[in-house]
């Protein structure tokens, strides 16, 4: 009997969740075009359309959480050579439209910082998507119906090595506090209901890692209630094109 070695188990692996991804992603959309279908009919009452937006949230939420352990698989792999720079202006307009478009039952408002040179990052289509994993997160942590987000960007030197750090910040959010005591990845086994909550935040963590730079999340206003939260993913800056 033939021994699996290490890598061809990997291998495997990676072509099985190819495959689930692929056959979720397809059944996400079929659904999801059912879904636009009856929203954009002339005879939903308001009761129905709520849940059909409640549903649409569900749907894009679940799409997103696929794409993650793609790109997670695929990131993992990468040299940071192959990294193509980011401009985190594109990222943050791109992420504020499709995080408006995925909670069309919530009202948000995402405020970004005004464009400027040597707003780039090494990260490609990866730290496109962590902009946008840490909206998702943060709403997901929101009670409100009405969101008010806000992006902020500065210049860190971390080790070293010129960074842009990247803090998004919600006033009103309900952050658990195993997120705040423990690092996430032990959460599931004290609580796995608040930490499907978090696995979002846990993209955030793991992608930002790969790319060479770092993440926390805080209380915004410890002192006060609600404490709201802040996300905090640090980055690698590019240099100029």
């Amino acid at each position: 009997m033939k021994t699996e070695t290490p890598k061809n188990r990997e291998q495997k692996f990676a072509y099985y969740m190819d495959l689930l991804s692929h056959d979720v992603l397809n059944n996400n959309q079929a659904v999801l075009g059912y879904l636009e279908l009856i929203l954009a009919s002339g005879v939903v009452d308001k009761k129905t359309r709520k849940y059909a937006e409640k549903a649409v949230s569900h749907i894009r939420t679940s799409t997103i959480l696929v794409d993650n352990v793609k790109r997670l698989m695929t990131t993992r792999d990468m040299d940071s050579s192959e990294l193509k720079p980011t401009d985190l202006m594109v990222a943050m307009n791109s992420a504020e439209r499709d995080v408006v478009r995925m909670f069309p039952d919530r009202k948000i408002t995402v405020k970004t910082p005004s464009g400027g040179p040597g707003m780039r990052v090494i990260g490609d289509n990866a730290a496109t998507d962590l902009v946008l994993n840490l909206l998702v997160s943060m709403v997901r942590l929101d009670p409100s119906d009405a969101i008010t987000l806000e992006l902020k960007v500065s210049e860190q030197i971390v080790q070293g090595r010129e960074c842009l750090q990247i803090t998004l910040e919600d006033p009103t959010a309900q952050m658990p506090r195993m997120a705040k005591d423990k690092p996430i990845e032990d959460a599931y086994q004290e609580d796995s209901s608040i930490a499907v909550r978090m696995v979002g935040i846990l993209y955030c963590k793991m992608m930002a890692v790969m790319l060479g730079g770092g993440f926390e999340v805080r209380e915004l206003s410890p002192k006060t209630e609600p404490k709201g939260a802040a996300f905090v993913a640090t980055l690698l800056k590019a240099g100029e094109p």
